[in-house]
């Protein structure tokens, strides 16, 4: 990343990088499944697409804008921009982080919606709906 790039865009994609290699460590991605973007005003910055979380550094950026168009880095954009950019255009979120964590990918094969049983998951806003519903995989 360029040191012409403001401090909060430096920072953001560090920690874009920082995120993306605790969830590989944490056992929440393998490879290069899963993704992680971040949002500085207009501008989202986004995994690039096949790049080895242990390999991601500040010449790895990759910044579009919220229609998508790639305004930063020479690598692709991760395949799965479509669900960050959508999720930055309905709500105020700052970040998105994209797993297929074992367990949840296990769950999600045998019900339509995780239950919260947490307290702290209420700011979800109820039950989370997964993407396939029970046998949808």
């Amino acid at each position: 990343m360029s040191e012409h790039q403001p401090e909060s865009v430096r920072q953001a994609w560090r920690d874009v990088i920082d995120t993306a290699r605790r969830s590989a460590a944490d056992g929440l991605v393998v490879g290069t499944s899963g993704n992680v973007s971040a949002r500085v005003g207009d501008l989202v910055l986004v995994t690039p697409s096949g790049v080895p979380y242990d390999r991601l550094g500040p010449e790895d950026a990759v910044g579009v804008d919220l229609e998508g168009r790639q305004v930063l880095g020479e690598l692709g954009p991760t395949s799965e921009l479509p669900l960050h950019l959508a999720v930055y255009r309905s709500t105020d979120a700052a970040a998105v982080v994209h797993t297929h964590a074992v367990h949840a990918t296990a769950v999600s094969t045998l019900v339509a919606e995780v239950p919260l049983v947490h307290y702290a998951a209420a700011i979800l806003g109820g039950p989370v709906r997964n993407a396939g519903g029970v046998h949808g995989v």
